[in-house]
């Protein structure tokens, strides 16, 4: 996504590691200066989405619903096969990552909830 090449400055400033960095765009928008990146962070450190169109950063949570089909299936097993992880991520319309980190999340709370 970062269009242009890198070049060393000189060759001591290639020694030493110091590269220019010429023009770029990302994602569609010229970012040539260290002032358009601090104007476009947010408080992590990261991007902030305004900076980027077309990319959400929102999070994925389970309606009552696909919480309750989630935790029957957690129930009868809390390390489903990649098909069943497969199966759910289609019935709830997510990745079959998010299903993945919501049962290693629920495992965890699981855990807590058994230690304490």
């Amino acid at each position: 996504v970062l269009a242009g090449t890198f070049q060393p400055l000189g060759e001591s400033d290639a020694a030493r590691g110091s590269w220019k960095v010429p023009a770029r765009t990302f994602l569609g928008r010229r970012c040539e200066s260290v002032e358009f990146r601090r104007q476009h962070r947010g408080a992590s450190g990261a991007m902030a989405p305004a900076a980027m169109p077309g990319i959400s950063k929102g999070r994925w949570t389970p309606d009552a619903e696909g919480r309750a089909l989630l935790e029957t299936i957690f129930q009868a097993d809390n390390f489903p096969a990649r098909p069943v992880r497969l199966q759910l991520a289609e019935a709830l319309k997510v990745n079959q990552r998010q299903i993945q980190v919501w049962f290693q999340n629920r495992r965890q709370r699981l855990k807590r909830e058994q230690e304490g």
